[in-house]
């Protein structure tokens, strides 16, 4: 008789691991504590399979984002500057501020680029003058784009 028998965990538990994994574990803990508590389930060839097909599908999932992801880096790297046009009040003051979304909506319309207004950041652009955005692809890649805000009552 086994003595360890292999089980999936069905939620994740912070001694065995995650949910989905399979561990090998003593017959007893196994019975009397992990399937009565709804924890696991006992390991069958065609439960093995399914998992390897899930973690299959979140590989392919992976690395069509990072491609995706790419692409859009750079299509945006060849982006060299962006400029907006706003009426200057006083002290080269402009009226309002440029937002996440203008610059979101700028580059819809000269790239076909659809960026989430959430992946930019703007430093402060109220005033004339040359800012950068950063335009966060992923937690590793950062891409800086100058922006020039030009007034349009000289």
């Amino acid at each position: 008789m086994k003595k360890k028998i292999n089980v999936i965990l069905i939620k994740d538990n912070l001694k065995q691991g995650k949910k989905g994994s399979s561990i090998n574990v003593a017959r007893g803990y196994a019975f009397n504590y992990l399937i009565p508590s709804q924890i696991a389930e006992i390991a069958t060839s065609e439960k093995i399979k399914h998992l390897q097909m899930f973690e299959n599908i979140k590989i392919k999932q992976k690395e069509t984002n990072q491609i995706a992801t790419q692409l859009l880096q750079n299509n945006l790297e060849k982006i060299k500057k962006i400029s907006v046009y706003k009426k200057k009040g006083e002290n080269n003051l402009i009226f309002g501020s440029i937002t996440e979304k203008d610059i979101a909506k700028w580059i819809k319309k000269y790239t076909n680029l659809s960026i989430n207004k959430i992946q930019l950041k703007i430093v402060e652009a109220k005033s004339i003058g040359v800012r950068n955005i950063e335009i966060k692809m992923n937690t590793k890649v950062n891409i800086s784009i100058p922006i020039n805000i030009i007034p349009t009552n000289i």
